[in-house]
Order: structure tokens, then sequence, then C-alpha cells
């Protein structure tokens, strides 16, 4: 994880600069930022379960509340930093979920394809967290390609966020679900994701219709 916020950190920090972000304002946004990351992947983690862990869209939800609070506090704009940091948050990801697989996390449904991965109980599993490694790379990949062909700010990470939810929640169905709490069918990780999309469905809708300028204004 550690490894993924230093990369991310770089990234970020090489497009922040180049866009007249002052060092400083970065440093701080992203100490704000991976606070608030911690802070809403372990609360909506001990939602869930009472042993220690992090949930990954209560950290990006907490991430997103803080850079939000810290760019109006000091009058940046919300939209541009977003674009900024989306893919070094799809390489992180990446980067993230090599972790997953190095401890065998995310335990995948029985399968007999031929890249199934032999767990240490001997069951063939669909390998889950290369799945989800794989298509952060690939989307990071696709960011780091069209970043300066979008225009209008905030669109990036809009693109960031509808890729890894939309992802997530199919992928999510390879998972194990004897280890994931599961209401009305779907785990609570695939909930999440179809509630930031509604959210991001709900912005769009409301900057398309009533304040054109959307989130470039924030």
């Amino acid at each position: 994880m550690w490894l993924a916020f230093l990369v991310g950190y770089w990234i970020f920090l090489r497009g922040a600069k180049r866009e007249g972000v002052k060092e400083k304002e970065i440093f701080l946004l992203v100490l704000w930022v991976f606070g608030g990351a911690l802070l809403g992947s372990r609360f909506l983690y001990f939602l869930q379960f009472s042993a220690g862990g992090f949930a990954f869209h209560g950290g990006l939800l907490g991430g997103m509340l803080a850079g939000w609070l810290y760019a109006g506090k000091n009058k940046l704009n919300f939209g541009r930093l977003a674009d900024l940091a989306a893919p070094a948050l799809a390489l992180g990801i990446f980067i993230g979920r090599i972790g997953c697989s190095l401890i065998n996390d995310h335990p995948g449904v029985l399968t007999d394809l031929p890249w199934a991965i032999e767990w240490p109980d001997g069951a063939l599993r669909h390998p889950v967290a290369e799945y989800l490694a794989l298509n952060a790379l690939i989307m990071f990949f696709v960011l780091w390609r069209i970043r300066f062909f979008v225009k209008k700010r905030g669109q990036l990470f809009i693109i960031f966020l509808v890729w890894y939810n939309v992802a997530r929640f199919f992928l999510d169905f390879t998972r194990a679900a004897d280890t994931e709490l599961i209401y009305y069918n779907l785990m609570i990780s695939q909930w999440m994701s179809l509630l930031i999309l509604a959210g991001v469905s709900a912005f769009l809708f409301y900057s398309a219709l009533v304040k054109p300028t959307g989130i470039d204004r924030f």
C-alpha cells in the first residue's frame, strides 16, 4: 500500500507542478487525501467486520471528501486536481492489488479455467486480485494516453470512477461469496459501486441540465 501511495504521489506531483500548483499545496493535499482515505477505508470495513482491514470504496470516498474540503479551503479547482489524480489512482490500485495477490486476499469462485490459481487448500479459484490488477493497469495506460485530449475539467476523473466501478461490479461476481457480506445477492462492494455510479449519473444530469459548468467550478 505504501509503494502504491509513493508511486501515485510521484505521478500526481509531476502533473500538478506542470499545472502550476505549488509543491507545498500538493504535499498538504496528498496528506489530507491519504488521511481521509485511511479513515474512510477503515470505517467502511469496520461496518462490515470487526477485525482489522480496509475497504477500497470507503478509502475512495474518504479521499474524495478530504480532497474536496482541502481544495475548497485553499481555493483550488477540485476538478483539475481530480483529473491529475485519476492516472495515479489507477496505477496505485494496480500496485495495491499485487499485494492482495501476494497474501492470497480475495479468494475467487471455484473454477476449472486454464488460468485458475491453486490456493493453499488445494482448490482452483478465479484469480480475483489479478483481474483487478490487470483492469487497473489497462485503465492507467488509457487514462495516461487520453489525459491531454479530455478538455473539460473533471471528466478524466469521472471516466476513472465509471470505469473502475463498472469493472469492479462485474469482477466481484468471480469472488467467493462465503467470505463477504451479501445483501439481496450482491456484495457490499457491488452495492458501493452501484451507489457511486448512481452518484456520478446524478451529478452528470445536474451538470447538463442545471449547472453546465459542473465540476469545473468546484
